[in-house]
Formats: structure tokens, C-alpha cells, sequence
């Protein structure tokens, strides 16, 4: 299915348990914030905010993220542009991208997660015209299908993926960097598989993969030279980002005059 027509195929919510509020699309340091619950509307919003000459450089850099989840077929617009942009996303300190924002979190195409911001996912839970569908239905079972598709699609992987599916909607699996760095998936979350192999070829092994494989204790020495190596490397995987982007303008521009 399409995303235009999975757009048109249901209104399709992530349960939340936070206050419908708007997302505020707004500059935030060097990047721009979406904030609050995504509704229907939301990706308006964003295009509106992403044709202000001041802001297209923005949106197209760092994308910070911080809401409780909400309208699937509208966060999958803005995750399209966010997947044609090359922008990187980030959830900052004391900021929450549960349930629907982890879909805009994993279209960046360079992602970050800090100590003390928290990812989390759920089960969907499928609404049409405000009423729950039915979990049994085929209609049902096939959205849920085409959600598993596109999250795969963007690099999630299959261990995330049956977290979600084994976590009810009213709750939510919390995915910390611990867990993360237990299941060795630091790496295969931090960046999108087209994009490492690509900033492999250029900069070299990806550094925290690399410090994975190898099991034996980091002298202090060890450690510093290790964490310079990391900044080194993210620079570098950062300025092949960026020039990747400037290649990809025409495509940018094409989705916002759709």
C-alpha cells in the first residue's frame, strides 16, 4: 500500500496517554523542534514553517523531537520529507518521542537519543472516525501489517519491532540506551543503513559497533583516544550528511509544492 493511499485508508491514531494538544513546529538552536501531540494538519504546518527561507536550512539540519505520539497516516507525511531531507533527529534531555514520534525519529537519517530523553513504543491502536477497530478484523490486521512494513522500511529492527507488538497499547516499552548497548543495537539504530555504509567507506568503521565487538576492558588512555575517535568520526559521517543534502534540494522541493 502506498503511503497516499494508506493516507486516505483510515484515520489511524497511536494511543496516547497525554491531552490532545497540536505539535508546535518551531526554531530551536541550530534545528527546529516538533513538540506535542502530531495531528491531523500538523504536516501543513511544517511545510508552511519549512518555505521560510530561514527555515528550510533548519529543518533540513536537526530535527528535535518531543511528543507523546498521535496521528499515524500525518506522521508518516512528515516522516516522508523527513527521510527525503537527510536531516539528522535528536531527542534531547528531559524530551519523550513515544509511540508514533519513533516513526519521525527513525526517518532521520543520523539519530540521537541522550541521556536522560527516553524512545518508547506500543501496539498500535487503530481508530476509525473515533471508535476503536476492532483488533481482530482483517482491516486490522492489515493496517498493523502495513506499519510493521514501513517501520522495517526505515531500519527498525526485527527485536524492536516484536517489542512493540508484544507491548499493549495502554502501556509502553521504554527503549533505553542500556538496553539498546545489551542488544547491540546502538549502531543499527544510530544511523540508516544506506547512510553507514556510506560514511564507512569515507570515515572508516563506525567506532561504537567497533568498541562493542571487543570485549576487553578500555584502559583510561584507551578510553580518551577512543572517545576522540568517536568525535572525529561523527564529524566526518556529519559533513558527508550534509553534503548528500545539498544534492537532494530538487527532491526536497518537489515534496513541498506536493
Amino acid at each position: 500500500m502506498s503511503r497516499a493511499a494508506f493516507a486516505l485508508f483510515a484515520c489511524v491514531f497511536f494511543n496516547t496517554l497525554a491531552p490532545a494538544v497540536a505539535a508546535d513546529i518551531v526554531a530551536h538552536r541550530q534545528g527546529v523542534l516538533i513538540q506535542g501531540t502530531i495531528q491531523k494538519g500538523d504536516y501543513a504546518k511544517i511545510i508552511q514553517f519549512v518555505r521560510h527561507p530561514d527555515n528550510y536550512g533548519r529543518f533540513t539540519r536537526s530535527v528535535f523531537l518531543d511528543s507523546p505520539g498521535g496521528d499515524l497516516a500525518e506522521t508518516v507525511r512528515i516522516a516522508h520529507l523527513l527521510e527525503k531531507s537527510y536531516a539528522a533527529t535528536h531527542v534531547d534531555p528531559g524530551a519523550r518521542c513515544y509511540s508514533a514520534c519513533f516513526i519521525l525519529w527513525m526517518s532521520g537519517v543520523s539519530r540521537n537519543v541522550s541521556d536522560g530523553a527516553a524512545l518508547g513504543v506500543h501496539r498500535i491502536n487503530v481508530k476509525v472516525d473515533g471508535e476503536p477497530m476492532d483488533p481482530a478484523s482483517e482491516r486490522f490486521a492489515s493496517i498493523a501489517r502495513w506499519v510493521e512494513y514501513y517501520m522495517a522500511g526505515l531500519g527498525t529492527p526485527r527485536t524492536i519491532l516484536d517489542k512493540m507488538n508484544a507491548t499493549a497499547p495502554a502501556s509502553m516499552f521504554v527503549i533505553s540506551q542500556r538496553w539498546l548497548a545489551e542488544q547491540r543495537l546502538l549502531a543499527a539504530l544510530s544511523y540508516r543503513r544506506s547512510f553507514i555504509d556510506a560514511a564507512q567507506a569515507q570515515c572508516g568503521p563506525e567506532p561504537y559497533a567497533a568498541a562493542l565487538r571487543d570485549s576487553a576492558p578500555m584502559s583510561d588512555e584507551d578510553a580518551q583516544r577512543w572517545v576522540q575517535v568517536v568525535k572525529r568520526w561523527i564529524g566526518c559521517a556529519d559533513d558527508l550528511r550534509a553534503s548528500s543534502q545539498k544534492l537532494d534540494g530538487v527532491s526536497i522541493a518537489a515534496l513541498i509544492q506536493e
